[in-house]
């Protein structure tokens, strides 16, 4: 039985282990760390490791783990801050990195098939625009986290799902279980600025996300 929703892995054969992507969940930075365990050169992307050719592996649906016989991870992130990130990446640019605006004016081009978006549009607007999509028709950057990690029962089925709030911990606990060459991630795709991202809400605003992204906060225990 094939999943609901498609999951992008990384596939650490020699380590007997595999990563699932989630965006806006520092996998930039995660897979760029990747691409040098596995001697993949991102010089032929400009450093970009999400247009690299990665090895992968298609999850098992039904009712069991997602990949069978191998240690399966991911991280996930409070989804009112994880909003904030992917409205200032793909509608504001205020990230430098590998966010490409070519094929309409103010909206990045993973959001640009969507009508409910537009140029210059205002943090309240992008979250009811988000709220109107539901997770089946979602772009994966503001798609729900609990669709990367749970089986057809809705149960989480990997073996390690980290938090963004503890990354360097988390990534560096990763690292250890399975003996990786490394124990720290670099910094990529960050915002030029650092704002709190409590500031763009309204209660208004704040309710929607909860109410959109209700099963993440009972999944994975985000109260705020």
């Amino acid at each position: 039985m094939a999943l609901e929703y498609p999951i992008e892995s990384v596939l650490l054969g020699q380590y007997g282990a595999v990563y699932i992507e989630t965006p806006k969940v520092a996998c930039t930075s995660i897979k760029a760390a990747l691409a040098g365990i596995l001697g993949i050169d991102l010089a032929a992307t400009d450093g970009n490791p999400h247009e690299a050719a990665w090895p992968t592996r298609e999850p098992a649906g039904g009712p069991g783990p997602l990949f069978p016989g191998l240690f399966a991870f991911a991280f996930v992130r409070n989804p009112w801050d994880r909003l904030v990130s992917c409205y200032r990446d793909k509608i504001r640019a205020d990230v430098d990195g590998f966010t490409f605006f070519t094929e309409r004016p103010g909206v990045a081009n993973c959001l640009a098939r969507f009508d409910a978006f537009y140029g210059g549009m205002s943090f309240e607007a992008f979250v009811r625009a988000v709220d109107s999509i539901p997770d089946e028709h979602a772009d994966p950057h503001f798609r729900s986290q609990h669709t990367f990690v749970t089986n057809d029962d809705g149960e989480i089925a990997i073996d390690f799902v980290g938090r963004y709030e503890r990354l360097a911990d988390d990534f560096r606990h990763v690292a250890t279980r399975l003996a990786l060459p490394i124990t720290a991630l670099p910094r990529l795709q960050a915002a030029r600025e650092h704002l709190d991202s409590a500031t763009f809400y309204t209660p208004e605003t704040r309710r929607i996300v909860a109410s959109r992204f209700r099963r993440d906060l009972e999944l994975f225990g985000y109260t705020r």
